[in-house]
C-alpha cells in the first residue's frame, strides 16, 4: 500500500504543469515565516467509518514524515497529531485524487474532514483561514473538471496514456497551458476573499516548481532521449540556473527535488559517473543550501536501508564539506552506528547496542507463538499500526505470546525515537544493519513494509504475510496457534 501511495506522489510530479522561457512571471521569493520559536501544528481528523487519510510533510533533515489513519476503518472516530515547528509548512495530500498541498501555520488548530475524496481543513471560526487552507483542494476539483490530459487519473488512464504518447514539445505546450490555468485559477481564488499576500506566493512558488519539475519528467520516454531533449532545452537551463543558489527556496518541499532532476540532467548523473565523482563535481558546481543538500543526497543514499553501498570515505569528506550542522550530525550518526556495527551486517541489534542473528531470535522464542512487526520510522502505514497493535499486546498479555519489531531505517537515532514515541522501545525492538545484504530480506523477499510474520511454537513461519494488528483475523490466527 505504501509503496502504491508514494508511487502516486511522484506521479503527482510529472502529471503537473508546465512552461518555457515565456514563463517570465515568476512569483516572487515568499516573505520570511512571522514564527520565530517551536510551536504546535494540531490537527484533528474526523474520520468516518472506511475513510483512510494520509498526509506527509518534509522535515529538516528531508525526511518524509508521514502520519495516516488505519485502513478499513470499522468506527468513526477522530485523530489527533501534532506537528513542532518554528516556521509554516505545506503539508501533502497523498490521496491519488486530491496530490495537493496545505499550509499549515505553528500555533493554529485544524479540524480535517472528506469532502468527497479530498480532505477539507477548516479552523474553527475562521472563515478566512479555512477559505486559504482549501485552495489547492478547490484548484484540484476544478483541474478534475477540466479533463485535463496530463492529471493522473485512475479511473480514465486511457486519457493520460495519450499525453505520455506526446512527443516533448507537444507535452510542453499541454503543461504550459494548464500551468497557466492554474495560476490564474489561484489569482481569482484569492481575489475573492481577503488571501494573505505571504500564502499566495507561497502557493504560487508551489505551483511554479511542479510546473518546473514536470518538464524533467518524461513518462514512457528512454532515459536516452530524455536526456538528448534536456541538453537541448538551454532555455530551461538557464532559467533554473539562477534559482540553484536560492537559499529561502528550500523551505518548499518541491524545490530540494527540482535541484536533484537540475543537477542529474545538466551538471552529473550519479547513476552514470558513479557518487564519487558526482560528489566533486557538485562541490565545485553548487553553494549554498543546495551544494549541502545535493552532497547530503548522496551521502544519505549509502545508508542502510538503500542498495547503494555506504561510503565512509565520501561521509567523512561530507563533515568538513557542508555548512549545515544539522545534516553533518545525521550523516556522522548514521555512519558512526554503521562503523560500529560493520561486523554486524546483517544481524539485529538491539537499543542497547547488542547483536543477535534472526535464528538465534526465533531460538530463544521457541514453546511461544510470535508476531514479527516489520516497519520504519518513515512509513506512516505501519506507524498508523502502533494503537492496534497496543491492544493487541494488552490482549494476549500473560499469555505464549511475544510481540517482535525489527525497523528497516538507515539511522538509528531516527529508529530510537520513533520508537519511543510509538511505545515500542522494548527488549524485542530490534534494528536489521543493511538489510539489502541480510540473508532474512533476501530469503523471505521483504521489498516493501509494513510486513508482517506469524511463527508457531517450534519456530516455523506459518505466514510470512500475516494480517495487521488492526485485522480482526490476525487474533483468531493468534489463538488458534496457542
Amino acid at each position: 500500500m505504501k509503496k502504491l501511495l508514494l508511487l502516486f506522489f511522484l506521479l503527482s510530479f510529472s502529471c503537473s504543469q508546465n512552461a518555457d522561457k515565456e514563463d517570465k512571471k515568476k512569483p516572487a521569493e515568499p516573505a520570511p515565516p512571522l514564527i520565530q520559536r517551536d510551536s504546535v501544528i494540531a490537527l484533528e481528523i474526523h474520520a468516518k467509518r472506511g475513510d483512510q487519510y494520509f498526509f506527509g510533510y518534509t522535515d529538516h533533515l528531508f525526511n518524509l514524515s508521514i502520519m495516516d489513519t488505519p485502513e478499513k476503518l470499522k468506527a468513526d472516530s477522530v485523530f489527533k497529531e501534532t506537528i513542532i515547528s518554528s516556521s509554516p509548512i505545506l503539508l501533502k495530500d497523498f490521496h491519488w485524487k486530491a496530490k495537493n498541498y496545505i499550509y499549515l501555520i505553528p500555533g493554529e488548530k485544524y479540524r480535517i474532514t472528506k469532502d468527497s475524496m479530498i480532505s477539507n481543513f477548516e479552523i474553527a471560526g475562521n472563515a478566512k483561514r479555512t477559505y486559504e487552507l482549501n485552495a489547492f483542494k478547490e484548484l484540484k476539483k476544478y483541474a478534475a473538471k477540466q479533463k485535463r490530459l496530463s492529471e493522473f487519473d485512475l479511473t480514465d488512464l486511457a486519457r493520460y496514456r495519450r499525453f505520455a504518447k506526446l512527443d516533448f514539445k507537444s507535452r510542453d505546450s499541454v503543461l504550459r497551458s494548464e500551468y497557466e490555468d492554474n495560476v490564474q485559477f489561484l489569482e481569482k481564488y484569492a481575489s475573492k476573499n481577503d488571501f494573505s499576500i505571504q500564502q499566495k506566493k507561497i502557493l504560487e512558488k508551489n505551483l511554479y516548481y511542479q510546473h518546473k519539475i514536470s518538464q524533467f519528467a518524461f513518462n514512457k520516454k528512454s532515459p536516452s532521449q530524455v536526456s538528448a531533449y534536456l541538453s537541448d532545452n538551454k532555455a530551461l537551463h538557464d532559467e533554473l540556473l539562477p534559482l540553484m543558489s536560492c537559499d529561502s527556496c528550500f523551505s518548499d518541499p518541491e524545490f530540494p527535488y527540482l535541484t536533484q532532476v537540475f543537477a542529474k540532467y545538466y551538471v552529473a548523473d550519479p547513476d552514470k559517473v558513479g557518487p564519487e565523482k558526482a560528489y566533486a563535481i557538485y562541490s565545485n558546481t553548487f553553494n549554498g543550501k543546495t551544494r549541502d543538500y545535493l552532497l547530503y543526497n548522496l551521502i544519505k543514499l549509502g545508508g542502510m536501508f538503500n542498495e547503494t553501498k555506504p561510503n565512509p570515505a565520501l561521509a567523512k569528506r561530507f563533515q568538513t564539506d557542508v555548512e549545515d550542522p544539522l545534516l553533518k550530525e545525521y550523516i556522522k550518526e548514521m555512519y558512526d552506528f554503521l562503523e560500529t556495527k560493520k561486523s554486524a551486517t546483517g544481524y539485529l541489534v538491539n537499543a542497547g547496542g547488542e547483536n543477535i542473528s534472526w535464528k538465534e531470535l526465533i531460538k530463544n522464542h521457541r514453546n511461544k507463538v510470535v508476531y514479527v512487526d516489520f516497519w520504519a520510522s518513515w512509513c506512516g502505514p505501519c506507524r498508523a499500526e502502533a494503537p492496534a497493535a497496543k491492544s493487541l499486546k494488552k490482549r494476549f498479555e500473560g499469555k505464549d505470546v511475544v510481540f517482535i519489531n525489527i525497523s528497516m531505517d538507515e539511522n538509528n537515532a531516527a529508529w530510537k525515537k520513533a520508537s519511543k514515541k510509538d511505545g515500542i522501545d522494548t527488549p524485542d525492538n530490534f534494528i536489521l544493519i543493511q538489510p539489502s545484504k541480510s540473508d532474512l530480506k533476501k530469503q523471505y523477499r521483504i521489498s516493501s513494509i509494513p510486513r508482517y510474520f506469524l511463527i508457531d511454537k517450534s519456530g516455523k513461519i506459518v505466514d510470512s504475510n500475516a494480517p495487521r494488528p488492526s485485522d480482526d483475523k490476525l487474533v483468531s490466527e493468534i489463538e488458534r496457534l496457542l
